[in-house]
């Protein structure tokens, strides 16, 4: 991707107005060049932007492209990758998300498209029980899976917790920022920062110097959310930031469990609310999890059936071939990565799954995932 074409990019996202269905349609109709080219009038007929907004956009342009001059060079010096929502690296779990960011900022040192990607999200003012439970999940779904990412957003409490636990286990973690990059925040856990940039990443929507404002950090919850297969909520009161990103998962169509607490525990209010208005799985341990997930299933068995395709999978059509190969190379897949490795789109991938699970070529387990029966 050349220089111009990432500045564009940039500049995109500093209009007001345009979000992610905005965003798609403009390309569907002409390169970022030509957008930011348009005069009034190009804007109203041939994107189909009503007048009045048109007007406000034309006059934003030359502002937002100075700014993202700017915004690169802080990228460029600062070793910071620019992810748009079109790049091969960008997490495809976020694609299926209607508000997803149009594009994020990243110093990463791991895969945003690789493996089982784990939210863990809870108060900050976390108790004895909260962190212990956080970190035992860590290190038993470490011990028990490959290739899993936990993801959180380096506040105070359970997600710094679910970020060191991830570190001294050796599996990559995901920071997600309210604010820039030019500013860890809290600053006392830039240590812990650094060492995710050696198995893990940090990331943001956020230009380079906007500071952690209140209203950011429930955008960042929607990432934290969108780039999950599951979201646990360790502890949590009856009201918080871990309640909003539960909330957002669940719009997603997103798994979403929580630690339970004890009836009359405040910290464990908002846990315990979830359960019980059903908006929530229980769980105990990381086996109820991977249970859950379908993450229990990928057996020596099914290894070794692997590389053997199901009886009448010569009579299949080329599309339903595809699927079928790729449920195999993964063992067991959700819906969302499956939709991601074939390029088709959850709506149209759905139908055909259920015809081939009435055809007994395969089974959908608890999540949302697929194997082969």
């Amino acid at each position: 991707m050349n220089e111009n074409e990432q500045k564009f990019q940039i500049a995109l996202t500093l209009l007001k107005g345009i979000g992610f269905e905005e965003a798609k349609k403009i390309l569907s109709i002409d390169t970022l060049s030509a957008f930011f080219s348009s005069t009034k009038m190009d804007l109203v007929h041939r994107y189909g932007i009503q007048p009045t907004v048109a007007s406000a956009l034309y006059k934003e342009f030359s502002t937002a492209l100075k700014v993202a001059d700017k915004e690169y060079e802080h990228c460029l010096k600062n070793n910071i990758k620019s992810l748009f929502f079109t790049d091969d690296d960008y997490p495809y779990r976020l694609l299926e998300c209607y508000d997803a960011p149009l594009l994020l900022y990243t110093k990463s040192n791991t895969s945003f498209n690789q493996g089982k990607f784990i939210s863990i999200v809870g108060t900050r003012n976390a108790t004895y029980y909260g962190k212990q439970q956080c970190q035992q999940l860590v290190y038993d779904l470490a011990n028990q899976l490959q290739n899993i990412i936990i993801i959180s957003g380096l506040a105070y409490g359970i997600d710094i917790t679910a970020h060191k636990a991830a570190l001294e286990m050796n599996i990559p973690t995901i920071a997600v920022l309210a604010g820039g990059l030019h500013r860890i925040y809290p600053a006392v856990h830039r240590t812990t920062a650094d060492k995710m940039l050696n198995n893990g990443a940090i990331i943001t929507e956020q230009p380079y110097q906007t500071p952690s404002e209140k209203r950011y950090f429930l955008q960042r919850n929607r990432i934290i959310a969108g780039m999950s297969d599951a979201v646990v909520v360790a502890e949590s009161a009856a009201k918080g930031g871990a309640l909003v990103t539960a909330s957002i998962a669940t719009t997603y169509n997103k798994d979403v469990f929580v630690f339970p607490g004890r009836v009359n525990d405040a910290a464990s209010a908002g846990c315990n609310a979830l359960i019980k208005h059903h908006k929530a799985t229980l769980i105990e341990n990381a086996d109820d999890l991977c249970y859950f997930m379908g993450w229990n299933t990928a057996t020596k068995k099914k290894k070794e059936q692997k590389q053997k395709y199901p009886d009448g999978f010569d009579s299949l059509n080329p599309q339903e071939k595809s699927i079928i190969q790729f449920i195999l190379q993964e063992e067991n897949v959700s819906i969302d990565k499956l939709s991601y490795l074939t390029n088709i789109r959850i709506e149209d991938l759905l139908p055909i799954l259920l015809m081939l699970e009435f055809q007994n070529y395969v089974v959908c387990l608890p999540g949302n995932r697929y194997q082969i029966k």
